[in-house]
């Protein structure tokens, strides 16, 4: 993989200028109860913006009303109005909450590799410690819908030598999945276990210590061996032995939220699999994010054109299932003859998932039909009622 004079143009650029050590102010020390204040930062442009309000949203509102939380928004081109709706949104919890918008000009990005949702802000999680001057902090994508108390991980003490806390990943369930010929050149193992950095509990001042935003950035300059997640390949393979492990509840992924036999939202939910503002995957977690959406004033809109596109694309996702499940297998067993196993077992394992989605089809309709029933029944208390501007 060719990254010369990509990533690295653009750190390089920005470091000669200063624009990176904008950094926000350090944190207050709640006089009332002597904790520091919670720390959460979120990164987003205006495409993201409807995902950031409502994961701010839900997050603020399942916090403890008496701890301060300093919100850290790095803005990558957010539209006044959006700003101003997000401020108002925030002075509704009070005078607890203080937001701080961070500007980010995503512009420095242009010569990077896109990443998620053809997206460059993903980029912003390994700047944070340049960015942002305090001891540590809570990382949330702005995919998420919060529905457990962020307090409670922004005080969990980090075991020795540990920087980070996250969950493992529910996909990707090792380096060897990510890059196999990366964790051989660099010497780790294949089996390590890889995390999902969607949220994340990060020790600012061990990283600024072990220079990792330098480490990254030469990671994704220089490497020659191709990784699948920019960032995440960085801070995975970078930090492979200094991620604690969270339990699953602090980053669930949408998919297993569906596959759930109830509506126990006891946790940080993260559409992994798809952006459910813009196009969306029906099932509950959906149903869930359109419901709390539509509480906090930013009602999905569905005859857009980016969600009809979407509808008709799962319309002949699940016509052609049939013929998926019975082409893969054949596939693969023609890889088994020419001996290229890895793409014979590739092909075999999609072929049962097809044939598993087939079979279950029915149980799953009616799985959704109950679940979605009881979320549009629910009552959040988001603490705000839609904001027009």
């Amino acid at each position: 993989m060719d990254t010369q004079g990509s990533i690295g143009s653009f750190v390089s650029d920005h470091l000669r200028f200063g624009l990176l050590m904008q950094k926000a102010t350090e944190p207050r020390r709640d006089e009332r109860s002597g904790l520091i204040p919670v720390v959460l930062a979120l990164a987003t442009n205006e495409r993201y913006f409807p995902g950031l309000y409502c994961a701010v949203a839900s997050a603020l509102s399942t916090m403890p009303p008496t701890r301060e939380v300093d919100l850290k928004v790095l803005d990558g081109g957010i539209s006044e109005i959006s700003r101003k709706v997000l401020s108002h949104l925030v002075a509704r919890f009070g005078r607890h909450v203080r937001l701080e918008f961070v500007p980010i000009d995503e512009s420095m990005f242009r010569g990077a590799t896109l990443g998620p949702g053809q997206s460059y802000m993903a980029y912003c999680r390994i700047l944070l410690p340049q960015l942002v001057d305090v001891p540590r902090l809570i990382y949330l994508d702005c995919d998420v819908l919060v529905f457990r108390d962020l307090s409670q991980l922004f005080d969990f003490q980090l075991s020795a030598g540990k920087f980070m806390a996250a969950v493992p990943d529910s996909e990707t369930y090792s380096l060897a999945h990510d890059s196999p010929a990366l964790a051989k050149a660099m010497k780790l193992s294949p089996e390590a276990v890889y995390f999902n950095s969607g949220v994340m509990l990060m020790d600012l001042d061990e990283l600024r210590k072990e220079r990792f935003f330098e480490c990254a950035v030469e990671f994704l300059t220089v490497s020659k061996v191709d990784y699948r997640f920019h960032d995440q390949s960085a801070i995975n393979f970078l930090l492979h032995s200094h991620i604690e492990g969270l339990p699953e509840y602090w980053n669930r992924p949408s998919w297993c939220f569906d596959a759930q036999e109830n509506n126990n939202l006891n946790c940080v939910l993260h559409y992994t699999s798809s952006v459910p503002w813009m196009s969306g995957t029906p099932g509950p977690a959906q149903e869930l994010f359109e419901r709390v959406a539509a509480d906090v004033g930013f009602p999905v809109d569905r005859d857009s054109p980016r969600f009809k596109k979407a509808k008709r694309e799962r319309f002949w996702r699940n016509m052609t299932a049939p013929l998926r499940a019975f082409a893969f297998p054949i596939v693969s067993l023609f890889y088994r003859l020419i001996r290229k196993e890895d793409r014979s077992a590739a092909y075999q394992k999609v072929g049962r998932y097809w044939l598993e989605y087939i079979r279950r089809a029915p149980d799953r309709r009616r799985l959704y039909r109950r679940r979605s029933e009881e979320i549009s029944r629910m009552k959040f208390d988001l603490g705000v009622s839609p904001f027009v501007p």
